[in-house]
């Protein structure tokens, strides 16, 4: 049997070799065989394949415009540049987007369709580009077609040579202006959730005004109540006292409106080198008020906490939404929310279990609560737009979506640990700046004084009032307006020399921009301080424009608008917005 199965192998084996060789070998090395190319200078043969020219030429047009359709069927503009930054190629939709008139885009230069400039722009990604050699992926807003933009850019070569750019645009307005439509809706969401808490707060400031100035009055001396006719008579240091109490609540009011101000705004990350540790106990104190009186809400801020870089207002409506967010886990039932600010140096264990982070000094905030806590599936779902642990109807399933949105803004890493039955903490990292903050303390310098003739125009009696009393202490001599018309008034009769003006911004008839026009019409050489309670009603372009050499936020502090004055006045030619 053996023998038999031995002979049957060697039978097919022989019959396999035979059958490669003499059938499948010369099929296989006719298809491998090149076909031949005709050299360039080799004239045709009779009988040759080589494709008629007549015929040629149609196929390349229809290569061509079947790779321009193609192109053109590409929603998202694309352009192709040269080295020089002018466009070769341009598909249908950048034809659509640069185009003025129908007009040819090729030929231009790029900033001069997008941003109608003749210089390249400042953020342009071509510069990164050209030094990495690699693409780049960048958002712009160009103010010249009112759009925002991702841009991708990637070197065109040729022979490892770099011969051009590959322009590609996606038109991102409608998904950051919803965005930012979002963010300004959670802001005023949290102000009426702040609202008590507010309200409070300006009443207290109110109390410590109204009622300092009371005692001033009862105590001070009078024609019809002479010094001693009741208790002892008030001496200079109670007055300084009390006024110094009226000073400190007019201040805190001031700055609780400017975080109002910076809580509601519109504009996005407006960041600055701030300390938030201030704004973190502000936020806690407003919060307090609004929460219910079973809740026990712990702050714990560590001393010398550095600064970030951050827009205070994102970082107080961050931690609003971070503090409101305990207080639902809590559901309406005894409890207690801990928040804690520090600062931590990251090492190997840090960078472990967070893994965003980089080493470096980061000033840690922390929020705590003994709510319901969450099981891991949900967990991994928070930060998910419209993701929402509460019933229908009681949640948007934004508000962290849109803290995890202001966090990563501000360069941060948040981390979420949980546990059923025993509450959450929320861990968030902002990597801390190095650099000190400027001495703001007032000491008791002397105020800059001067002689010149200052027009101070405001709608308001009492503002007018009292920054006239106090423009003539420091030796200035004032002209009140208390409307527009009357501020020209003085330009008009000619009968006075004005060195300075300073005036409000809204005001009956005219706003102040206005007047500083019509001032500069009439005198061009007078420079222009404008005041305003409300900055974003004033932009720099329109100050700059209407000749404002300075502009400042009102409640104006007495001491900064007299160095302003002196700065403005010692320099007629210079001075800054």
């Amino acid at each position: 049997m053996l023998v038999f199965l031995c002979l049957l192998l060697t039978c097919y084996a022989v019959f396999s070799i035979a059958y490669y060789v003499l059938r499948l070998r010369p099929v296989l090395r006719q298809a491998a065989v090149p076909l031949p190319l005709p050299e360039p200078s080799t004239p045709p043969v009779e009988n040759s394949t080589v494709a008629d020219p007549s015929t040629v030429a149609p196929k390349v047009r229809q290569v061509c415009e079947e790779w321009q359709e193609t192109f053109d069927a590409i929603m998202d503009p694309v352009l192709i540049l040269n080295t020089d930054l002018q466009v070769t190629k341009a598909n249908l939709a950048a034809r659509q987007l640069l185009a003025v008139n129908g007009a040819p885009i090729e030929g231009k230069a790029c900033h001069q369709l997008f941003a109608g400039a003749e210089t390249v722009c400042p953020f342009c990604p071509v510069s990164s580009v050209l030094h990495e050699r690699k693409p780049q992926r960048q958002e712009l807003t160009q103010r010249y077609l009112g759009r925002t933009f991702s841009v991708c850019c990637a070197p065109l070569f040729a022979r490892e040579e770099m011969v051009g750019y590959v322009y590609c645009v996606k038109d991102i307005s409608l998904q950051r202006n919803l965005e930012k439509r979002l963010v300004h809706a959670h802001k005023l969401e949290s102000i009426a959730t702040l609202a008590g808490g507010i309200a409070h707060d300006f009443n207290n400031i109110l109390g410590a005004i109204l009622g300092n100035a009371d005692l001033l009055l009862y105590r001070l001396p009078s024609q019809e109540q002479p010094e001693g006719t009741i208790g002892p008579p008030i001496s200079f240091e109670e007055i300084g006292e009390h006024v110094q109490a009226i000073r400190r609540a007019g201040h805190r009011a001031k700055e609780l409106v400017s975080q109002i101000l910076a809580f509601s705004r519109q504009s996005v990350n407006q960041r600055r080198n701030v300390l938030i540790g201030p704004v973190v106990k502000e936020s806690c104190r407003l919060l307090r008020a609004s929460l219910p009186a079973t809740i026990d809400l712990r702050v714990s801020v560590a001393n010398n906490v550095g600064m970030i870089h951050a827009d205070p207002g994102q970082i107080q409506q961050m931690v609003m939404h971070l503090c409101t967010n305990a207080a639902q886990a809590l559901e309406n039932r005894s409890g207690v929310i801990e928040i804690s600010l520090r600062e931590t140096e990251t090492g190997r264990a840090e960078q472990l279990r967070y893994h965003d982070l980089l080493p470096g000094t980061y000033v840690v905030l922390t929020v705590k609560d003994t709510g319901r806590g969450m099981p891991p599936e949900m967990l991994e779902r928070i930060f998910d737009p419209f993701f929402t642990t509460r019933e229908v109807g009681e949640g948007s399933g934004m508000g962290l979506a849109v803290i995890h949105g202001i966090i990563v803004s501000h360069d941060g890493v948040i981390d979420v640990t949980s546990e059923v039955g025993k509450g959450s903490a929320f861990t968030v990292f902002f990597p801390r700046i190095l650099e000190k903050t400027d001495d703001e303390s007032e000491a008791a310098d002397a105020m800059p004084r001067g002689t010149e003739t200052i027009l101070f125009v405001d709608d308001e009696e009492d503002i007018v009032t009292m920054r006239t009393r106090m423009l003539s202490y420091l030796g200035y001599r004032v002209l009140p307006a208390t409307s527009p018309e009357q501020a020209l008034g003085y330009f008009t009769r000619g009968d006075q020399h004005i060195d300075l003006v300073i005036t409000d911004h809204t005001m009956p008839r005219m706003t102040g921009l206005q007047l500083a026009e019509e001032i500069i019409t009439l005198h061009p050489q007078v420079p222009i301080i404008l005041c305003s309670g409300y900055s974003e009603a004033v932009t720099l372009e329109d100050a700059l424009d209407a000749g404002i050499r300075r502009f400042l936020a009102k409640p104006v502090d007495m001491r900064l608008l007299a160095i302003a004055i002196r700065e403005i006045l010692s320099d007629r030619n210079g001075g800054e917005l």
